[in-house]
Protein backbone atom coordinates (compact mmCIF):
# COMPACT_ATOMS: atom_id res chain seq x y z
CA UNK A 1 0.00 0.00 0.00
CA UNK A 2 1.37 3.40 -0.68
CA UNK A 3 1.13 6.08 2.34
CA UNK A 4 1.36 8.69 0.23
CA UNK A 5 -1.76 8.05 -1.65
CA UNK A 6 -3.62 7.58 1.08
CA UNK A 7 -2.83 10.86 2.92
CA UNK A 8 -2.73 12.95 -0.27
CA UNK A 9 -6.11 12.14 -1.46
CA UNK A 10 -7.32 11.88 2.47
CA UNK A 11 -6.02 15.96 2.57
CA UNK A 12 -7.89 16.77 -0.79
CA UNK A 13 -10.93 15.48 0.45
CA UNK A 14 -10.76 17.21 3.56
CA UNK A 15 -9.77 20.52 1.79
CA UNK A 16 -13.57 20.48 0.46
CA UNK A 17 -13.23 22.36 -2.58
CA UNK A 18 -11.47 21.75 -5.90
CA UNK A 19 -11.57 24.46 -8.52
CA UNK A 20 -11.61 24.15 -12.49
CA UNK A 21 -12.77 27.18 -13.69
CA UNK A 22 -12.66 29.60 -17.06
CA UNK A 23 -14.83 32.97 -15.17
CA UNK A 24 -17.30 32.23 -17.07
CA UNK A 25 -21.00 31.66 -16.72
CA UNK A 26 -20.37 28.17 -18.38
CA UNK A 27 -19.35 26.95 -15.09
CA UNK A 28 -21.16 23.28 -13.90
CA UNK A 29 -20.66 22.50 -10.23
CA UNK A 30 -20.79 18.76 -9.38
CA UNK A 31 -21.30 17.99 -5.53
CA UNK A 32 -19.88 14.87 -4.07
CA UNK A 33 -20.90 13.25 -0.94
CA UNK A 34 -18.84 10.87 -0.23
CA UNK A 35 -18.21 8.55 3.19
CA UNK A 36 -14.64 9.02 3.76
CA UNK A 37 -15.07 9.06 7.87
CA UNK A 38 -12.36 11.39 8.14
CA UNK A 39 -13.46 11.98 11.65
CA UNK A 40 -12.17 8.22 12.40
CA UNK A 41 -8.53 8.54 10.26
CA UNK A 42 -6.26 6.57 12.60
CA UNK A 43 -2.92 7.54 11.49
CA UNK A 44 -1.23 4.77 13.54
CA UNK A 45 -3.62 2.22 11.49
CA UNK A 46 -2.38 3.33 8.32
CA UNK A 47 1.42 3.13 9.34
CA UNK A 48 0.79 -0.38 10.41
CA UNK A 49 -1.13 -1.76 7.62
CA UNK A 50 1.03 -3.97 5.93
CA UNK A 51 -1.68 -6.15 3.26
CA UNK A 52 -4.70 -5.23 1.76
CA UNK A 53 -6.99 -6.79 4.74
CA UNK A 54 -5.57 -4.27 6.70
CA UNK A 55 -6.50 -1.28 4.60
CA UNK A 56 -10.10 -2.97 4.37
CA UNK A 57 -10.17 -2.50 8.24
CA UNK A 58 -9.49 1.23 7.59
CA UNK A 59 -13.02 2.75 7.41
CA UNK A 60 -11.24 5.82 5.90
CA UNK A 61 -10.08 4.08 2.87
CA UNK A 62 -12.76 2.66 1.64
CA UNK A 63 -13.86 4.84 -1.20
CA UNK A 64 -11.05 6.94 -1.23
CA UNK A 65 -10.40 4.81 -4.04
CA UNK A 66 -13.49 5.96 -6.05
CA UNK A 67 -12.64 9.92 -5.25
CA UNK A 68 -9.00 9.19 -6.79
CA UNK A 69 -10.67 7.76 -10.27
CA UNK A 70 -12.84 10.78 -10.12
CA UNK A 71 -9.62 13.58 -9.58
CA UNK A 72 -8.01 11.57 -13.04
CA UNK A 73 -11.38 11.96 -14.65
CA UNK A 74 -11.37 15.75 -13.18
CA UNK A 75 -7.70 16.48 -14.21
CA UNK A 76 -8.14 15.45 -17.90
CA UNK A 77 -11.29 17.88 -17.93
CA UNK A 78 -9.09 20.78 -16.56
CA UNK A 79 -6.10 20.01 -19.31
CA UNK A 80 -9.06 20.47 -21.83
CA UNK A 81 -10.40 23.38 -20.20
CA UNK A 82 -13.89 22.51 -19.65
CA UNK A 83 -15.10 24.84 -17.33
CA UNK A 84 -16.17 23.41 -13.64
CA UNK A 85 -16.47 23.55 -10.10
CA UNK A 86 -15.98 20.58 -8.17
CA UNK A 87 -16.87 20.60 -4.49
CA UNK A 88 -16.59 17.78 -2.11
CA UNK A 89 -17.77 17.21 1.33
CA UNK A 90 -17.21 13.75 3.31
CA UNK A 91 -20.77 12.60 4.79
CA UNK A 92 -19.94 9.79 6.32
CA UNK A 93 -23.25 8.33 7.86
CA UNK A 94 -23.90 11.47 9.84
CA UNK A 95 -27.48 12.74 8.93
CA UNK A 96 -27.33 15.88 11.08
CA UNK A 97 -23.91 16.76 8.62
CA UNK A 98 -25.79 15.58 5.57
CA UNK A 99 -28.81 18.06 6.35
CA UNK A 100 -26.39 20.54 7.06
CA UNK A 101 -24.72 20.95 3.93
CA UNK A 102 -27.74 20.24 1.81
CA UNK A 103 -29.59 22.98 4.19
CA UNK A 104 -27.06 25.70 2.52
CA UNK A 105 -29.19 27.37 -0.24
CA UNK A 106 -26.13 28.99 -1.49
CA UNK A 107 -24.30 26.04 -2.37
CA UNK A 108 -27.62 24.10 -3.26
CA UNK A 109 -28.72 26.90 -5.67
CA UNK A 110 -25.54 26.75 -7.70
CA UNK A 111 -25.09 22.63 -8.14
CA UNK A 112 -25.99 21.10 -11.35
CA UNK A 113 -25.31 17.71 -10.29
CA UNK A 114 -24.88 15.30 -7.02
CA UNK A 115 -22.77 12.25 -7.08
CA UNK A 116 -24.38 10.16 -3.54
CA UNK A 117 -24.51 9.96 -1.32
CA UNK A 118 -23.77 5.98 -0.97
CA UNK A 119 -25.53 4.90 2.23
CA UNK A 120 -29.44 4.36 1.33
CA UNK A 121 -30.87 6.15 4.05
CA UNK A 122 -28.48 9.02 3.39
CA UNK A 123 -29.41 9.01 -0.40
CA UNK A 124 -33.39 9.12 0.24
CA UNK A 125 -32.90 12.26 2.36
CA UNK A 126 -30.56 13.98 -0.28
CA UNK A 127 -32.84 13.03 -3.15
CA UNK A 128 -35.35 14.88 -1.74
CA UNK A 129 -33.86 18.10 -1.81
CA UNK A 130 -32.47 17.62 -5.06
CA UNK A 131 -35.80 17.46 -6.55
CA UNK A 132 -36.24 20.68 -4.46
CA UNK A 133 -33.51 21.96 -6.09
CA UNK A 134 -34.38 20.00 -9.89
CA UNK A 135 -30.93 18.27 -9.33
CA UNK A 136 -30.06 15.49 -10.98
CA UNK A 137 -28.79 12.90 -8.45
CA UNK A 138 -26.83 9.75 -8.62
CA UNK A 139 -26.25 6.73 -6.73
CA UNK A 140 -23.85 4.27 -7.95
CA UNK A 141 -24.15 1.40 -5.83
CA UNK A 142 -28.22 0.46 -4.93
CA UNK A 143 -29.97 -2.17 -6.78
CA UNK A 144 -33.09 -1.03 -4.94
CA UNK A 145 -35.31 0.43 -7.66
CA UNK A 146 -37.70 2.22 -5.09
CA UNK A 147 -35.09 5.18 -5.13
CA UNK A 148 -35.97 6.04 -8.68
CA UNK A 149 -40.24 6.38 -7.44
CA UNK A 150 -41.53 9.52 -8.08
CA UNK A 151 -38.11 11.67 -8.51
CA UNK A 152 -37.17 12.07 -11.89
CA UNK A 153 -33.72 13.51 -11.29
CA UNK A 154 -32.97 10.50 -9.85
CA UNK A 155 -29.86 8.13 -11.50
CA UNK A 156 -29.78 4.63 -10.84
CA UNK A 157 -26.57 3.19 -12.06
CA UNK A 158 -26.73 -0.87 -10.62
CA UNK A 159 -29.47 -2.33 -12.69
CA UNK A 160 -32.38 -4.34 -10.41
CA UNK A 161 -31.74 -7.67 -8.99
CA UNK A 162 -34.29 -8.79 -11.59
CA UNK A 163 -32.45 -8.05 -14.20
CA UNK A 164 -29.84 -10.76 -13.86
CA UNK A 165 -33.00 -13.88 -14.16
CA UNK A 166 -34.32 -11.63 -17.16
CA UNK A 167 -30.95 -12.19 -18.91
CA UNK A 168 -30.79 -15.85 -18.08
CA UNK A 169 -34.24 -16.25 -19.37
CA UNK A 170 -33.55 -14.11 -22.86
CA UNK A 171 -29.90 -16.40 -23.35
CA UNK A 172 -31.71 -19.56 -22.46
CA UNK A 173 -34.56 -18.90 -25.81
CA UNK A 174 -31.35 -18.65 -27.89
CA UNK A 175 -31.29 -23.01 -27.84
CA UNK A 176 -33.89 -24.09 -29.10
CA UNK A 177 -33.80 -27.48 -26.81
CA UNK A 178 -32.87 -25.99 -23.16
CA UNK A 179 -33.73 -26.55 -18.97
CA UNK A 180 -33.04 -24.01 -16.03
CA UNK A 181 -31.91 -25.44 -13.12
CA UNK A 182 -31.77 -23.39 -9.90
CA UNK A 183 -29.71 -25.07 -7.17
CA UNK A 184 -30.10 -23.11 -3.22
CA UNK A 185 -30.03 -25.24 -0.33
CA UNK A 186 -29.09 -22.67 2.43
CA UNK A 187 -30.79 -19.65 4.23
CA UNK A 188 -27.75 -17.63 2.75
CA UNK A 189 -29.08 -18.64 -0.53
CA UNK A 190 -32.82 -17.76 0.16
CA UNK A 191 -33.24 -14.03 -1.40
CA UNK A 192 -31.22 -14.73 -4.69
CA UNK A 193 -33.31 -18.20 -5.20
CA UNK A 194 -36.49 -15.80 -4.72
CA UNK A 195 -35.83 -13.30 -7.04
CA UNK A 196 -35.10 -15.87 -9.82
CA UNK A 197 -37.87 -18.15 -8.90
CA UNK A 198 -40.18 -15.15 -8.95
CA UNK A 199 -39.38 -13.46 -12.18
CA UNK A 200 -39.60 -17.30 -13.50
CA UNK A 201 -42.82 -17.70 -12.21
CA UNK A 202 -44.35 -14.31 -13.02
CA UNK A 203 -43.36 -14.72 -16.65
CA UNK A 204 -44.47 -18.63 -16.96
CA UNK A 205 -41.00 -19.74 -17.78
CA UNK A 206 -40.55 -23.19 -16.38
CA UNK A 207 -37.37 -24.18 -14.17
CA UNK A 208 -36.49 -26.99 -11.93
CA UNK A 209 -35.35 -26.56 -8.02
CA UNK A 210 -32.79 -28.45 -7.17
CA UNK A 211 -31.95 -28.47 -2.77
CA UNK A 212 -29.04 -30.90 -3.12
CA UNK A 213 -25.79 -30.59 -4.55
CA UNK A 214 -25.57 -33.44 -4.95
CA UNK A 215 -28.47 -33.74 -6.98
CA UNK A 216 -27.68 -31.56 -10.12
CA UNK A 217 -26.09 -34.02 -12.07
CA UNK A 218 -29.10 -36.17 -12.15
CA UNK A 219 -30.87 -33.58 -13.39
CA UNK A 220 -28.67 -33.56 -16.73
CA UNK A 221 -30.49 -33.52 -19.91
CA UNK A 222 -27.93 -34.46 -23.09
CA UNK A 223 -30.35 -33.75 -25.91
CA UNK A 224 -30.72 -30.11 -24.70
CA UNK A 225 -28.66 -26.68 -23.46
CA UNK A 226 -28.94 -26.97 -19.36
CA UNK A 227 -28.13 -24.12 -18.00
CA UNK A 228 -27.51 -24.72 -14.23
CA UNK A 229 -27.69 -21.46 -12.06
CA UNK A 230 -26.27 -21.71 -8.60
CA UNK A 231 -26.21 -19.67 -5.74
CA UNK A 232 -23.75 -21.12 -3.16
CA UNK A 233 -20.43 -19.62 -2.44
CA UNK A 234 -19.65 -22.45 -0.29
CA UNK A 235 -15.99 -23.58 -1.45
CA UNK A 236 -17.15 -27.26 -0.41
CA UNK A 237 -20.31 -27.26 -2.48
CA UNK A 238 -18.12 -25.79 -5.31
CA UNK A 239 -15.80 -28.74 -5.54
CA UNK A 240 -18.73 -31.64 -5.56
CA UNK A 241 -21.22 -29.87 -8.23
CA UNK A 242 -17.94 -28.70 -10.26
CA UNK A 243 -16.38 -32.13 -10.07
CA UNK A 244 -19.61 -34.35 -10.59
CA UNK A 245 -20.55 -32.05 -14.07
CA UNK A 246 -16.70 -32.19 -15.43
CA UNK A 247 -16.61 -36.07 -15.09
CA UNK A 248 -20.42 -37.10 -15.33
CA UNK A 249 -21.91 -34.93 -17.96
CA UNK A 250 -21.69 -33.56 -21.97
CA UNK A 251 -20.04 -30.54 -21.08
CA UNK A 252 -21.06 -28.91 -24.69
CA UNK A 253 -24.30 -28.87 -23.26
CA UNK A 254 -23.67 -27.42 -20.03
CA UNK A 255 -23.39 -23.51 -19.15
CA UNK A 256 -22.94 -22.97 -15.41
CA UNK A 257 -23.45 -19.89 -13.72
CA UNK A 258 -22.22 -19.21 -10.51
CA UNK A 259 -21.35 -16.32 -8.24
CA UNK A 260 -18.86 -14.03 -8.49
CA UNK A 261 -17.15 -15.20 -5.53
CA UNK A 262 -16.00 -18.36 -7.46
CA UNK A 263 -13.63 -16.47 -9.63
CA UNK A 264 -12.00 -15.66 -6.28
CA UNK A 265 -11.06 -18.95 -5.39
CA UNK A 266 -7.41 -20.07 -5.24
CA UNK A 267 -8.54 -23.56 -5.47
CA UNK A 268 -9.07 -23.64 -9.50
CA UNK A 269 -7.86 -21.73 -12.29
CA UNK A 270 -9.43 -19.89 -15.80
CA UNK A 271 -8.39 -22.87 -17.68
CA UNK A 272 -10.86 -25.36 -15.10
CA UNK A 273 -13.65 -22.92 -15.20
CA UNK A 274 -13.15 -22.37 -18.67
CA UNK A 275 -14.27 -26.30 -19.15
CA UNK A 276 -17.07 -26.04 -17.01
CA UNK A 277 -18.47 -23.20 -19.63
CA UNK A 278 -18.87 -21.17 -16.30
CA UNK A 279 -20.53 -17.87 -16.84
CA UNK A 280 -21.28 -15.55 -14.29
CA UNK A 281 -22.95 -11.74 -13.18
CA UNK A 282 -20.85 -8.91 -12.20
CA UNK A 283 -21.24 -5.61 -11.39
CA UNK A 284 -17.80 -4.37 -13.42
CA UNK A 285 -15.71 -5.57 -15.93
CA UNK A 286 -12.54 -4.38 -17.06
CA UNK A 287 -10.85 -5.29 -20.27
CA UNK A 288 -7.35 -4.59 -19.31
CA UNK A 289 -5.91 -4.80 -22.64
CA UNK A 290 -7.62 -2.56 -24.36
CA UNK A 291 -6.18 1.15 -24.50
CA UNK A 292 -8.34 3.27 -22.91
CA UNK A 293 -7.80 0.81 -19.48
CA UNK A 294 -4.12 1.43 -20.13
CA UNK A 295 -4.24 5.07 -20.57
CA UNK A 296 -6.16 5.29 -17.10
CA UNK A 297 -4.01 2.77 -15.15
CA UNK A 298 -0.98 5.45 -16.29
CA UNK A 299 -3.07 8.41 -15.30
CA UNK A 300 -3.54 6.63 -11.80
CA UNK A 301 -0.26 5.52 -11.31
CA UNK A 302 1.14 8.51 -12.25
CA UNK A 303 -1.03 10.64 -10.31
CA UNK A 304 -0.89 8.28 -6.81
CA UNK A 305 1.79 6.16 -7.44
CA UNK A 306 -0.33 2.71 -6.78
CA UNK A 307 -2.56 1.05 -9.61
CA UNK A 308 -6.53 1.34 -9.63
CA UNK A 309 -8.79 -1.55 -8.53
CA UNK A 310 -12.11 -2.84 -8.79
CA UNK A 311 -12.37 -3.29 -5.10
CA UNK A 312 -11.82 0.61 -4.35
CA UNK A 313 -13.85 1.76 -6.46
CA UNK A 314 -11.36 3.26 -8.84
CA UNK A 315 -12.76 2.93 -12.63
CA UNK A 316 -16.03 3.25 -10.83
CA UNK A 317 -15.43 6.96 -10.09
CA UNK A 318 -13.67 7.70 -13.25
CA UNK A 319 -16.70 6.37 -15.08
CA UNK A 320 -19.36 7.83 -13.83
CA UNK A 321 -17.25 11.42 -13.57
CA UNK A 322 -16.18 11.52 -17.09
CA UNK A 323 -20.31 10.13 -18.08
CA UNK A 324 -22.38 12.46 -15.89
CA UNK A 325 -19.53 15.59 -16.29
CA UNK A 326 -20.79 14.77 -20.17
CA UNK A 327 -24.44 14.68 -19.45
CA UNK A 328 -24.01 18.38 -18.44
CA UNK A 329 -21.96 19.27 -21.06
CA UNK A 330 -25.13 18.02 -23.34
CA UNK A 331 -27.34 20.26 -21.13
CA UNK A 332 -28.41 17.20 -19.20
CA UNK A 333 -30.30 15.21 -22.38
CA UNK A 334 -28.76 11.66 -21.09
CA UNK A 335 -29.70 10.39 -25.29
CA UNK A 336 -26.60 12.79 -26.34
CA UNK A 337 -24.37 11.39 -24.02
CA UNK A 338 -21.48 9.34 -26.10
CA UNK A 339 -18.89 8.01 -22.84
CA UNK A 340 -17.21 4.78 -23.29
CA UNK A 341 -17.26 3.11 -19.96
CA UNK A 342 -13.77 1.43 -18.71
CA UNK A 343 -15.87 -0.87 -16.01
CA UNK A 344 -19.33 0.42 -16.32
CA UNK A 345 -21.49 0.67 -18.90
CA UNK A 346 -24.13 2.90 -18.59
CA UNK A 347 -27.86 2.31 -20.49
CA UNK A 348 -30.76 3.93 -19.19
CA UNK A 349 -34.34 3.67 -18.98
CA UNK A 350 -37.12 5.09 -17.55
CA UNK A 351 -40.76 5.35 -16.92
CA UNK A 352 -43.23 7.94 -16.47
CA UNK A 353 -43.05 10.41 -13.58
CA UNK A 354 -39.98 7.93 -12.38
CA UNK A 355 -36.11 8.29 -12.11
CA UNK A 356 -33.36 6.72 -14.69
CA UNK A 357 -32.39 3.36 -14.31
CA UNK A 358 -29.35 1.53 -16.12
CA UNK A 359 -30.29 -1.64 -17.51
CA UNK A 360 -26.74 -2.68 -18.75
CA UNK A 361 -26.10 -6.06 -16.92
CA UNK A 362 -22.70 -7.30 -16.78
CA UNK A 363 -22.89 -10.93 -17.89
CA UNK A 364 -19.22 -12.93 -17.96
CA UNK A 365 -18.39 -16.28 -19.07
CA UNK A 366 -14.96 -17.96 -19.14
CA UNK A 367 -13.96 -18.71 -22.62
CA UNK A 368 -10.30 -20.62 -24.39
CA UNK A 369 -9.19 -18.98 -20.72
CA UNK A 370 -10.24 -15.59 -20.83
CA UNK A 371 -13.10 -13.70 -18.88
CA UNK A 372 -14.86 -12.03 -22.04
CA UNK A 373 -18.68 -10.32 -22.03
CA UNK A 374 -21.31 -12.60 -23.10
CA UNK A 375 -22.60 -11.61 -26.55
CA UNK A 376 -26.69 -10.64 -26.09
Amino acid sequence: MNKKFFLFALLVCMAGSLFAQRGDSDVKTVLFLIPFYSSQYDSQKVAEAKTSEDVELISSFQLMGFWAGAQVALDEYEAAGVPLKVVVRDVSNSETKLRAILDNKELMSSVDLIIGPFFSKQFAIAARYAREYNIPIVNPFTTRSDIIKNNEYVYKLSPEAEARPATIAFVAETYPKHQIILYADSVKDAKEYKTYSNYFRSKKIPFKYVPVAGNIVNEIQNDRKNIVVMFSKDPAKMLMVSRDLIFKTDLNNLMLIVPEEWMESKTYDIEYYSKLNLHYFSDYYVDNQSEKTQVFVHKYKEKFGVPPTLDYFSYQGYDITRFFVEYLRNDKDIDRVKVESIAYPLSFDKTEGNGYENINVQFLEVRDNEIIPVGL
